[in-house]
């Protein structure tokens, strides 16, 4: 963002972070897609015109997915963030609803990479797709920035050969930091109140 009085022109107007997924699509010649809410996130705000940044954490096996083209020819400032291993889902479309089973729940992505102007972007969107963001995430974007959570990969509780279950909603310090919180009713108990939510 430019303005006035020197500030940096290269500094995007919003960082988006987190783990891309692996979903398995026997579609696929790959045998799996990417996916995740930093992949869709930052395609999403380069398409709306947002000058966006991402730091994509990435196994070796996504490291060259042509879905990260995607992202660039959009205008994506894409970060690949090196991960041994990521997230790899298994989802079961069924009439009553997905069965989701964790193939790998990767690992936690380190701060290390991001580039120091970043912390100066206006907005962030922490896009958790696997609880990969430890807490010393929450104090990346400055103390002005406006911080979007995506809830949904602190709400999964993830072992490699299970199905993905509910976790119940609590504190944690990237829930603190957040101005803006996005949660969908799949990643709650049903039988939770609001109020209880909330809390």
């Amino acid at each position: 963002m430019t303005q006035a009085g020197g500030a940096q022109a290269d500094i995007p107007d919003i960082i988006v972070v987190g783990a891309a997924a692996r979903d398995i699509d026997r579609s696929d010649p790959r045998g799996w897609r990417l996916g995740g809410g930093v992949t869709y996130g930052a395609l999403a705000c380069a398409r709306l015109g947002i000058r966006t940044g991402a730091f994509v954490g990435l196994d070796p096996v996504a490291m060259s997915a042509w879905e990260l083209d995607l992202l660039v020819d959009a205008g994506v400032e894409l970060i690949r963030a090196p991960l041994p291993n990521g997230p790899v889902f298994d989802n079961d479309e069924r009439p009553a609803g997905r069965i989701q089973t964790s193939l790998d729940p990767g690992g936690p992505m380190a701060v290390d990479g991001v580039p120091p102007t970043w912390r100066h972007a206006p907005a962030w969107m922490l896009a958790t797709v696997a609880n990969e963001l430890p807490d010393e995430w929450a104090a990346q974007p400055s103390a002005d920035a406006c911080v979007v959570l995506g809830w949904q990969g602190i709400l999964r509780r993830l072992v490699a050969g299970e199905r993905v279950t509910h976790i119940a909603p609590g504190p944690s310090a990237l829930l603190s930091r957040a101005d803006i919180v996005g949660v969908s009713r799949h990643d709650l108990d049903g039988s939770l109140a609001w109020q209880d939510i909330l809390a």
